[in-house]
């Protein structure tokens, strides 16, 4: 299949807006070819950390480095593989075997067309600047902000859409980047030094890191009667911390299950008669880490500092650094050389976090 120079592709996180927009494509860009890019929720890019990294390195705050994301579990077959590339021809959704990282490289135009929050927003300015460069991916591009699937709502957004230099895309963008940055430095240091503690009371981590939503939620277990998923969906949702600030959820609603299940799956919880509990084990990592590791404001903390990137850059670092720094000083690690195993630790993207 050839690739027309005057093509609209349209970046776009889910099928089922591939087949919302079909019908409406041949009449909004008559005669021109209609491809879209999807990037799965998740985005085709994913962090690449650094490796080599000794004991002395920590704490460690640097810019975030990417490689390309590896979808489904390499272990097992994949009876359905993705297709990254559709056309939009004749009201249909045809699949394709084009490649989606050239797809980007030779558009004639590229829409936005992602979820209208943070993590689409990053996921399109991401695949843009690794493909095209921090230049071409920052220029101004159209961008299709969907609040409904509606005919009426689409048509009115196809023939009337906003840029990238919408004052609501940038706010999107920059809690976008003000979150990987976060992520990006928290994994890094997390997995270096929680892994030992995680280890020494029995934890795989060869294929595990601790996300900082889920450490916080253990802390918050600890001494608590068992409750039901559901109570702690609800908690996790209303999340107030110390009351220092107004209450602010933790993780998303895609993610709170499985920041659930992440420390069930480790042994550091339990789910016994319907209820979840702390275990033995999930005490025993908590009695390995600083006191100071315990931040029930941390949501809160990430919200204000998403509000006002990149102004807030220095004072996010500063956390890192104090907050890892401390763990690094209360537990004295093994003074040898060690690498950060980059299939060892969490990506970001999980889901919308």
């Amino acid at each position: 299949m050839e690739i027309s120079p005057s093509n609209i592709v349209l970046v776009l996180e889910k099928p089922m807006q591939s087949r919302a927009l079909a019908p409406f494509a041949a009449e909004r860009w008559p005669g021109r070819q209609v491809l879209v890019v999807y990037t799965f929720y998740l985005g085709l890019y994913e962090f690449r950390y650094p490796r080599g990294l000794s004991y002395a390195d920590f704490p460690y705050v640097g810019e975030p480095t990417w490689k390309i994301r590896t979808f489904g579990d390499p272990k097992l077959p994949d009876p359905r593989p993705l297709r990254f590339v559709v056309e939009l021809m004749n009201g249909q959704v045809n699949p394709t075997e084009l490649n989606p990282f050239e797809v980007i490289a030779g558009a004639g135009e590229i829409w936005f067309g992602c979820d209208p929050d943070h993590s689409g927003a990053n996921g399109f300015d991401v695949l843009l600047s690794q493909i095209l460069g921090d230049e071409e991916a920052a220029k101004e591009r159209q961008a299709l902000i969907l609040r409904s699937y509606t005919e009426a709502e689409i048509s009115r957004t196809l023939y009337n859409p906003t840029t990238t230099a919408d004052p609501r895309y940038r706010e999107w963008s920059n809690k976008g980047q003000a979150k990987r940055f976060f992520d990006y430095n928290y994994n890094v240091n997390s997995l270096a030094l929680f892994g030992d503690c995680l280890r020494k009371v029995g934890v795989d981590t060869s294929d595990f890191g601790l996300s900082k939503y889920a450490l916080q939620l253990l802390y918050w277990q600890r001494g608590k009667e068992p409750l039901s998923e559901g109570r702690i969906i609800r908690l996790m949702e209303d999340w107030v911390g110390t009351g220092r600030y107004k209450p602010c959820g933790i993780g998303s609603v895609a993610s709170r299950s499985s920041i659930m299940m992440q420390l069930r799956r480790a042994g550091l919880t339990a789910y016994e008669d319907r209820l979840t509990l702390i275990t033995d084990r999930g005490n025993d990592f908590l009695n390995l880490l600083h006191p100071d590791c315990e931040d029930p404001d941390l949501s809160a903390r990430l919200a204000a500092w998403q509000a006002d990137w990149p102004n807030s850059k220095a004072a996010m670092a500063r956390y890192l650094r104090t907050f890892f720094g401390k763990q690094a000083r209360f537990k004295p690690a093994r003074r040898s050389f060690f690498s950060v195993a980059a299939d060892a630790l969490p990506n970001s993207q999980t889901p919308k976090i």
